[in-house]
């Protein structure tokens, strides 16, 4: 079995079960030709590949309590339920996984949002509309939350000002231009990219580092510099944050924590050869 938890330092890290869902393989990979990416994943009739959305969650003995992505949730229509696969079955729920985890939504202190696209945030607010943190700061860079709410944006239809303006009203929301500390140890850095502003999030202690790669690196089989998605908004600024993340990554031997894989997601980035990066699981 997959490891699903580890520890850096004073922070217990978690892997929790948020969604099953899928996306069109080819949009997955970009300009990758499907003869190259069609053996590292099981391909549907449709020609979606397997997804997952994997929240994790960040203790310590000081009381934090940090979510790092809400994750999917449920306020989803059928129609966007089967177009995109959506499946919570099996324990695939954010509420239900911290429960096993003996947490409770009021006890989270933290929400961070590493961009703002709905399949990051849309469990953050409630089918009422509320947000389900009640307690907690939701962290995201000011020009994510601006693209969330802007209504022409050219990736208007990855956003839904729903997901973003309860936790506003409800003075939860804080913002970060570049990078921001949460918590010792713990900062969000804004890279940009896949979106304006999404950003990783770094667990650092006793000498070890962990890193939340978000859609910089969505699932294992995105490792390699070229295989992009061609849902990055800015190709180029995003194939020059990867050339210089992974290898530093690899080089320094960070914990890998991935968002979008439906089977590994903790692990670490290994050079292969030079210039050519793989990886290996916990």
């Amino acid at each position: 079995m997959a490891t699903r938890e580890t520890q850096i330092g004073r922070w217990r890290i978690r892997a929790l079960n948020d969604a099953r869902f899928a996306l069109d393989g080819g949009a997955m990979f970009g300009v990758v030709p499907r003869v190259m990416w069609e053996s590292l994943t099981e391909v549907h009739d449709d020609h979606t590949i397997p997804m997952a959305t994997t929240p994790f969650l960040l203790e310590d003995d000081a009381g934090h309590v940090i979510l790092i992505e809400p994750g999917m949730g449920r306020r989803w229509g059928d129609r966007q339920k089967s177009m995109f696969h959506i499946d919570h079955s099996g324990g695939h729920d954010l509420l239900e996984s911290l429960a096993a985890a003996g947490v409770a939504p009021s006890a989270v202190t933290h929400c961070l949002m590493s961009h703002c696209h709905f399949d990051h945030i849309g469990a953050a607010c409630d089918e009422s509309g509320e947000p389900v943190f009640p307690n907690a700061q939701h962290w995201a860079a000011k020009v994510e939350i601006d693209a969330g709410i802007e209504s022409g944006h050219l990736r208007r239809a990855s956003y839904r000002r729903e997901d973003i303006e309860p936790i506003e009203k409800a003075g939860l929301l804080h913002t970060y231009d570049k990078e921001v500390e949460i918590a010792p140890g713990v900062s969000m850095v804004a890279l940009g990219g896949h979106s304006e502003g999404v950003s990783v999030i770094l667990i650092r202690d006793a000498g070890e580092t962990a890193c939340f790669w978000s859609d910089v690196v969505p699932t294992r089989h995105h490792v390699h510099l070229p295989f992009l998605m061609a849902y990055d908004l800015n190709a180029e600024a995003s194939f020059a944050v990867r050339k210089k993340w992974i290898p530093r990554a690899a080089a320094q031997g960070w914990v890998a924590l991935l968002y979008h894989d439906p089977d590994e997601v903790m692990g670490r980035f290994v050079e292969l050869k030079p210039g050519r990066f793989g990886w290996k699981a916990l």
